[in-house]
């Protein structure tokens, strides 16, 4: 057993892979380096309740007097710099030099800002940490104009977030879909209806191709088509980049991320990552980057067991949630898997779409406002197991009783 880490990040995954070493009875040193200056905390909650006002506080993962109590060193506002693997040491940004046994790389991500004249002005917004939440929430208020940029989840949250708060919203996405990456046929749809009930000018196919400063505070945005828009504050949500240039620098074999075994171990055995920046490479040769709070937590349990010797192997089932206006919105599975969807009615609210792989076997899952139906269809994925398809689509037939095996 090793008999110090080091942790580069201070994030969920970071904060689950301490978590996990000393509740499986590790006594060696731990040293967590962090960024920013908060104790690592879940992310979600900073497109959502956190941009509201009278924003509750953030639960934080590891409180601060925690750290006493785990002997956990944390260090705050402070980054691993450089990895040196033959001395097996690592620089900080404040110039100290620590020794690590076993190097944790979870460094997450940081969020894409495109080449585009003007986004390097103060009404432009992104949205990763803390302190990019309290600036946005202090900026987003009734009556102002707010123009997001980019269809995926940030934008979408953002902007449901802001048309409940009073701001009128426009959202430009350059694909012809929102979402577009989800591959999922009935998300897009069912996304834009309830942005445009919800009073969202959405502007499909469109991309932002200047900003210039209006003078008081906002912004004068350009379209592609020539059209022009004046905002109060922009948010660009245009997806993450994996803060692997350490891993990188030292070497390491990455792909957009640091790749991973199931194990969480990289291409140097004494070295793992975890979270938004870990690639794990797949059986079949394939490789997977999952961005949720789900992974970042379950790898970096699954990493803090490894380095105990106690290896399970990491196959995630990917898991997405997010909640904008009245709506739940759960994905569980690999949509590209599917060849064959099924809808099973649900009440006027709900929606559940179910995909099967040519076995029949549930593979992807996406549930409206129907998360006990998420929580069994996921347990059917992971076990791969056949459904009924006649079943499936009978809202009479209980969700656990659509399995073939259940038959009879």
């Amino acid at each position: 057993m090793t008999k110090s880490v080091v942790i580069a990040g201070a994030g969920q995954a970071a904060a689950w892979v301490a978590r996990t070493l000393r509740s499986e009875g590790y006594v060696g040193r731990i040293v967590m380096c962090g960024a920013e200056h908060e104790p690592p905390y879940e992310r979600p909650p900073l497109s959502k309740e956190q941009l509201v006002s009278g924003a509750p506080d953030m639960p934080y993962l590891i409180r601060h007097d925690e750290f006493a109590e785990l002997s956990v060193e944390w260090k705050p506002a402070t980054s691993v710099n450089e990895i040196d693997r033959t001395a097996k040491t690592v620089m900080l940004s404040n110039a100290e030099q620590i020794s690590y046994g076993a190097l944790v790389i979870a460094t997450g991500g940081r969020a894409h800002l495109p080449p585009v004249p003007g986004f390097d002005l103060d009404c432009v917004h992104t949205l990763r940490t803390l302190d990019d939440a309290r600036r946005l929430r202090a900026s987003i208020k009734e009556g102002r104009r707010v123009l997001v940029v980019g269809g995926g989840w940030i934008g979408l949250e953002v902007a449901a977030t802001a048309r409940q708060a009073g701001a009128s919203v426009v959202l430009a996405e350059m694909a012809p879909n929102l979402c577009a990456r989800s591959e999922s046929p009935f998300l897009s749809s069912y996304l834009h209806a309830l942005h445009v009930a919800n009073g969202v000018d959405l502007r499909l196919d469109t991309r932002v191709v200047r900003l210039t400063d209006s003078g008081d505070g906002g912004c004068m945005a350009e379209f592609n088509d020539g059209s022009q828009l004046k905002a109060d504050l922009v948010v660009v949500g245009a997806g993450l980049i994996p803060n692997d240039e350490i891993a990188v620098d030292a070497g390491l074999h990455c792909d957009r991320g640091v790749l991973v075994d199931a194990a969480g171990q990289s291409s140097d055995p004494s070295i793992y990552a975890a979270g938004d920046v870990a690639v794990l490479c797949m059986p079949d040769g394939g490789k997977l980057r999952l961005e949720s709070w789900q992974n970042a937590q379950d790898q970096g349990i699954a990493v803090g067991l490894s380095l105990l010797g106690k290896q399970v192997p990491y196959m995630p089932q990917p898991f997405f949630w997010s909640s904008q206006y009245d709506a739940l919105i759960q994905m569980a599975g690999t949509a590209q898997a599917a060849t064959t969807w099924v809808t099973r009615p649900g009440q006027e609210n709900q929606q559940i779409h179910i995909g099967l792989d040519d076995a029949d076997r549930a593979v992807y899952a996406m549930c409206i406002n129907a998360p006990r139906d998420l929580r069994m269809l996921r347990r059917f994925i992971a076990d791969a197991k056949p459904l009924d398809r006649q079943r499936v689509a009978d809202a009479a037939v209980p969700m656990a009783k659509v399995a073939l095996a259940q038959l009879g």
